[in-house]
Formats: C-alpha cells, structure tokens, sequence
C-alpha cells in the first residue's frame, strides 16, 4: 500500500492498479456500472471492479470516473 500511495502522486489509481496486476502477467480489468441513483443534476454511481470476470470491489461516487476511482483504490489497499 505504501508502494502504491507513492506513486498516486504521478499517476491516477486506475493506472497504478492496472501496472501493479499487469506485472504478474495478463489481466483483464473492466470497471462495471451496476446502479445509477439520483436525480440528473445529483447522481450517485456504483462501479464493480472486475479482473478476470470476477468482481474483488466496488467504488461509489458523484460520477463513473469517480466511482471507478474509488474502486481500484479500495483495491490497491488489498494488494
């Protein structure tokens, strides 16, 4: 985790997390919206994070981006 924190401050979440599971060979990593709340102008967005077809997290937020954010850095803190 103190690995990735580190290099957070030069890349996004998304990026490090999909360096640090290419590393160990071929993944495929897709960021998967399941739920859209909200009015238009206040929506809330639920993003599994899959690898390999199998879901190890999700992320919520204000927007898919942020939402996909927050999933991979739920899942570099299980790394």
């Amino acid at each position: 985790m103190e690995n990735a924190s580190k290099e957070v401050g030069k890349k996004d979440y998304k990026t490090v997390l999909q360096e640090k599971l290419q590393a160990k060979g071929n993944v495929h990593i897709e960021y998967k919206t399941i739920k859209e709340e909200g009015p238009d102008h206040d929506k809330e967005f639920t993003v599994e994070l899959l690898v390999n077809g199998k879901c190890i997290t999700t992320g919520v937020g204000a927007s898919k981006k942020h939402a996909e954010m927050q999933a991979a850095q739920k899942a570099l803190e299980q790394i």
